[in-house]
């Protein structure tokens, strides 16, 4: 009777014994990614240590302008187009527009940062008449870095998380850490785009031109029909005949100061003979 009752309490030791083992084994994904979970961060490369391991470099995104008058709008354009392949440089966008006293370009060029200064001087220099013109650089070397460091961050944490994924067996650990592993995969798609547009300032520098042709003023009457506007074509032309006479004259000033001395002499030395002959 002893030897039965001590073969019955060995067999509920080891049964209990092996139904703790299973619930431990059940619950180690679920204890571990409780505890990533509550430190998301924990293992991973910090910024410092992500940031000494390169030597950083300045970044900077260089903006500049020019606005200018031209002679020739056409032949202006023509020469900026065949300026740009010398510099890798391209037109990004463009717009021309037409009044009746003026045609404008607004051009946008994008050049490679490293001949940016070469090239704004180059157009700068050779303009008709400059109006106005103006250059920026902005250092953006701590953001660009910052982001390079948050993206490697990230990709640390979804690679955590991919690990943890294949280690899970229970339903309610797949769904929570696959919801984390979208978030992550969502921080990583938009810190690249941040990071991929923030390269290209950094590498293609910009360069606004806008320039403009006066045109000469021209009577539309097209608008205008019948003896009212023969009527008022006929006032525009005689006010632009009078104009035309008052440019003639003014032309002619050299002429007139010349006469006016010639005059002036003239009347002096008949008075000096009048006087002697008295």
């Amino acid at each position: 009777m002893k030897n039965l009752l001590l073969v019955i309490i060995v067999c509920m030791v080891c049964a209990c014994g092996n139904s703790h083992d299973r619930v431990a084994a059940s619950g180690d994904i679920s204890g571990e990614f409780q505890s990533f979970n509550e430190i998301p961060s924990a293992n991973l490369p910090s910024p410092d240590d992500a940031t000494n391991a390169e030597e950083i470099t300045k970044k900077v995104i260089k903006t500049g302008g020019v606005d200018f008058q031209s002679e020739n709008i056409e032949e202006d354009y023509k020469k900026i187009r065949n300026l740009l392949p010398r510099f890798n440089a391209y037109i990004e966008n463009e717009n021309q527009s037409k009044s009746t006293h003026e045609i404008r370009y607004n051009v946008t060029v994008r050049v490679p940062s490293t001949s940016y200064d070469t090239l704004y001087s180059s157009i700068a220099a050779n303009v008709f008449r400059l109006d106005n013109r103006y250059s920026n650089t902005e250092d953006v070397t701590e953001r660009y870095y910052d982001l390079r460091t948050r993206i490697k961050s990230k990709e640390a944490l979804e690679q955590k998380y991919m690990e943890l994924l294949e280690k899970a067996s229970a339903i309610k650990d797949i769904l929570e850490i696959e919801k984390n592993l979208n978030e992550v995969r969502t921080d990583i798609e938009r810190l690249q785009g941040q990071f991929n547009y923030l390269s290209k300032q950094v590498n293609y520098s910009t360069i606004h031109l806008s320039f403009y042709e006066v045109l000469p003023y021209v009577y539309d009457s097209s608008q205008r029909k019948g003896f009212g506007a023969r009527i008022l074509s006929a006032i525009d032309d005689g006010w632009q005949g009078f104009l035309f006479f008052l440019l003639g004259l003014t032309s002619l000033w050299p002429f007139v100061i010349l006469t006016a001395v010639i005059v002036f002499l003239f009347r002096k030395m008949r008075r000096r003979m009048k006087k002697k002959s008295v």
